[in-house]
C-alpha cells in the first residue's frame, strides 16, 4: 500500500509520537567519532542505554562529553509533550531523497529551557531526519538521522550531532585549547562547530531494562 504524505503538523507529529511510544527500553553498540576544534579526543566505543521516560546512558572505557542537551535523548521527549508547545510548518526540503516537512515547535511557557525546536520530518514515513533545537544555556545544536532496519521504532543507525563549541563545558582533564588566539583566527574563518558522529548497532529493544543500568559505576 502506497503511503500518502501528510501535511498538518499536528498529524505529522502525532505519527511520530506513536512510533516514540512502541519503544520502551532500548540498548545498542555506539561507535563515538568526534571533531571538536581545540580538543583532542580519540574516537571511541561504548553502549548506549534508554528506559522511558527519559533515563538516558552512554558507556563507554574513556574520557568523553557529549551534549547536554543529547539530541538522541530528548527529541522524543520534547515531541511526546504535546501539552507543553505549538507547531507549525515553516517550509520544506529534501534530505536524502526524502520530502520532509520543516516543523517548528514552539514552548508555549515563557520560562521553558527550550526556545525553539526545528524538525525535518519525514512526509511518508514521520521521522526525524534532522533537527535543530535551541535553548537558553547550551545555544543550538544541530543532528542529523540516518535509518534502516530500525526505522520503524524511530532508532537511527548513525546520528551527527554539530555543536557550537563556545557552549561546550569540557572536563578539565582533556587536553584543551578552545581559547587560544593565533594568526588563523585574524586570516580566515575559524571554525566554531564541532561535529560528534555515533554509529549504532546491535540494537535491543524492550528487553525491561533495570533502573540500576542508569546509575554511574554500575555495570
Amino acid at each position: 500500500m502506497q503511503l500518502q504524505a501528510q501535511e498538518n503538523p499536528k498529524a505529522l507529529i502525532s505519527t511520530l509520537n506513536r512510533k516514540f511510544n512502541l519503544v520502551q527500553d532500548y540498548t545498542a553498540d555506539v561507535k563515538m567519532v568526534f571533531d571538536i576544534p581545540g580538543v583532542k579526543m580519540n574516537n571511541m566505543n561504548g553502549k548506549v542505554f534508554f528506559k522511558r521516560p527519559n533515563k538516558f546512558r552512554i558507556k563507554a572505557k574513556g574520557i568523553f562529553f557529549m551534549p547536554k542537551q543529547n539530541p538522541m535523548q530528548n527529541i522524543s521527549t520534547l515531541l511526546l509533550d504535546t501539552s507543553a508547545y505549538t507547531s507549525v510548518i515553516s517550509g520544506y526540503e529534501t534530505i536524502d531523497g526524502r520530502s520532509c516537512a520543516i516543523i517548528n515547535i514552539i514552548p508555549l511557557k515563557t520560562e521553558s529551557e527550550l526556545i525553539l525546536g526545528k524538525f525535518w520530518i519525514d512526509k511518508l514515513d514521520p521521522l526525524v531526519r534532522k533537527s535543530q533545537i535551541t535553548t537558553k544555556n547550551n545555544g543550538t545544536i544541530e543532528s542529523s538521522n540516518t535509518y534502516s532496519s530500525n526505522a520503524a521504532y524511530t532508532l537511527p543507525d548513525q546520528i551527527v550531532i554539530k555543536v557550537e563549541v563556545n557552549k561546550f563545558k569540557v572536563p578539565k582533564m582533556m587536553s584543551v585549547d578552545l581559547n587560544k588566539k593565533s594568526k588563523e583566527k585574524d586570516l580566515s574563518k575559524q571554525k566554531e562547530t564541532g561535529t560528534i558522529r555515533m554509529d549504532l548497532v546491535n540494537y535491543k529493544i524492550n528487553t525491561k531494562l533495570q533502573d540500576a543500568v542508569f546509575v554511574e559505576g554500575k555495570e
